[in-house]
C-alpha cells in the first residue's frame, strides 16, 4: 500500500511515524509526502520540505498565501504521478483541509485525517465541509465522537483511537527536583517568538524572589537546525542581555520534553500537545500562549466560545467549561507578574500535591482497552479493507 502523508508539524510528524511504525508491522508500505526526521527515519520519500508549513494563526496564514498555492499544486502533480492508495493528512487544519478539497475535486482516492481539527472550540461550520471532502476522521479526544455525531453528518466515518501521546511517553515515575522548573515555549518559531521573552524574564523575576530556581529549556526537533530559534537562544542575539542575567540558571536541552517535564517541580508551558505532556507526566503547570494582535481580534470577534483553551483543562474539566484545572494565561495576560503570583499558587505545598494528584489521571483518562496507535493503525487498515483495497 502506498500512502502520502502530510505532517507539517512537530507533533504531527512524531504521531505520524508512530502510525505508520504501527502499519509497517502489519502491511507492505511505501510513504511519501511531507514530514520531518521521524517520518524519515520511517522511511517516508520527501517531496517537499517540512520547515515552511508551520504557521499559526489566521494573520500568519495570510502572509503565506502565494506560497501555499503554489504548494498545492506542486502536491496534486505529485499525487496524479504518484498515484498512491491512501491520503493521510495530520494537524495544519488550515492547510489541510483545502488541499483535501483540491484532492477530493481533481482525484478518487480515499482521505483519512488524523487527530481532529478543533472545530469543536472555533469555526465549527468547518465539519460540513469536512463531510464533503474526508472519508475517515481518526479522533483522538474523548468527547470528540459525540461532538461529531451530533452533527449527523452524512458520509463521514468518525472513529475515536485513543490519544497517541499515550504511546508516546513511557509510564515512569514522576520524580520531581525540588528547585527545577521547565519552559516549553512552543514547538513553532512564531511561538518562541512570542512566548520566550516574556518567559524568560518571569524566571529572572521568579529567581529574585527564590534564587534556589534552575530552568531547562527542552528544544523541540523540529527546531534543531532552525535559524530563528538558534539567534534567539545565542548570547549574542536580541535577548543576550536576558540570557547574561539568568547565566548558569538556565539551559536549552536537546532531549524529549517528557524527559525534561518528569524532573521538573513546575512547568511554563505554552498551550498545545505539550500541555497534555506535561499532564500524563503528571507535572503542575502554568499554561500561556499568544497569537497575533490581529488573530486575537478576529477571535473574540467571530468566535463564540467561552471555555478554557488547553488541552489538559478541555480533557479534565469538559468542552466550554469556565472551569480550568491548571491555570491559562493568554495574549496580555502572560507578563512575568502573571506568571509568578500563578506559579507561587502552584507550588504551595497542598495546592501542588492536589494538582498532582488530579493530573496523574490523566493517562487512565485517554487510555482505552488498545495502544492507541495500534487501534488507529488496525481502523486505518480496517477501513481500506472494507473500500476493497489490497494492503
Amino acid at each position: 500500500m502506498k500512502i502520502l502523508v502530510i505532517a507539517g508539524e512537530a507533533s504531527a510528524d512524531i504521531h505520524a511515524a508512530h502510525l505508520i511504525h504501527n502499519l509497517k508491522k502489519k502491511c507492505s508500505l511505501e510513504v511519501i509526502g511531507i514530514g520531518g526526521e521521524n517520518l524519515e527515519r520511517e522511511g517516508l520519500r520527501s517531496l517537499f520540505p517540512i520547515h515552511e508549513m508551520a504557521v499559526v494563526g489566521l494573520t500568519e496564514a495570510l502572509k503565506k498565501i502565494p506560497q501555499t498555492l503554489s504548494l498545492f499544486k506542486k502536491i496534486i502533480f505529485e499525487i496524479k504521478k504518484e498515484k498512491p492508495d491512501l491520503i493521510l493528512l495530520l494537524d495544519l487544519p488550515d492547510f489541510n483541509l483545502r488541499l483535501a478539497k483540491r484532492i477530493k475535486d481533481a482525484l478518487d482516492i480515499p482521505i483519512v485525517y488524523y487527530i481532529s481539527p478543533q472545530v469543536w472550540a472555533w469555526r465549527s461550520n468547518r465539519v460540513f465541509q469536512m463531510d464533503k471532502i474526508l472519508d475517515l476522521l481518526m479522533v483522538i479526544l474523548p468527547f470528540e465522537k459525540d461532538w461529531y455525531q451530533e452533527k449527523k453528518l452524512q458520509s463521514l466515518k468518525i472513529e475515536y483511537v485513543g490519544h497517541p501521546v499515550i504511546s508516546e511517553i513511557p509510564d515512569l515515575p514522576y520524580s520531581p527536583l525540588p528547585n527545577k522548573i521547565a519552559i516549553l515555549p512552543g514547538s513553532r518559531e512564531s511561538e518562541w517568538d512570542r512566548l520566550l521573552e516574556p518567559l524568560l524574564q518571569s524566571a529572572i523575576e521568579l529567581r529574585k524572589i527564590e534564587p534556589r530556581f534552575h530552568f531547562v529549556i527542552p528544544l523541540a526537533e523540529n527546531l534543531y537546525n532552525s535559524n530563528f530559534v538558534s539567534n534567539l537562544i545565542s548570547k549574542d542575539g536580541p535577548h543576550s542581555t536576558i540570557w547574561k542575567q539568568l547565566a548558569d540558571s538556565i539551559e536549552v536541552v536537546k532531549k524529549p520534553a517528557h524527559e525534561v517535564l518528569r524532573d521538573s517541580k513546575l512547568a511554563w508551558v505554552a498551550s498545545g500537545t505539550a500541555t497534555l505532556e506535561a499532564a500524563i507526566v503528571g507535572i503542575p503547570m502554568v499554561v500561556v500562549y499568544k497569537v497575533s494582535p490581529m488573530t486575537a481580534f478576529l477571535f473574540k470577534r467571530f468566535i463564540n466560545y467561552q471555555g478554557a483553551i488547553s488541552m489538559v483543562n478541555l480533557i479534565h474539566c469538559g468542552l466550554g467549561s469556565k472551569e480550568k484545572l491548571v491555570p491559562e494565561l493568554l495574549q496580555d495576560q502572560v507578563t512575568p507578574a502573571n506568571v509568578i503570583r500563578e506559579s507561587n499558587k502552584l507550588l504551595q505545598l497542598d495546592q501542588w500535591a492536589l494538582l498532582q494528584e488530579r493530573l496523574a489521571k490523566t493517562r487512565d483518562i485517554l487510555s482505552g482497552p488498545m495502544d492507541p496507535v495500534e487501534n488507529a493503525a488496525i481502523t486505518l487498515l480496517n477501513f481500506m479493507k472494507d473500500r476493497g483495497s489490497s494492503a
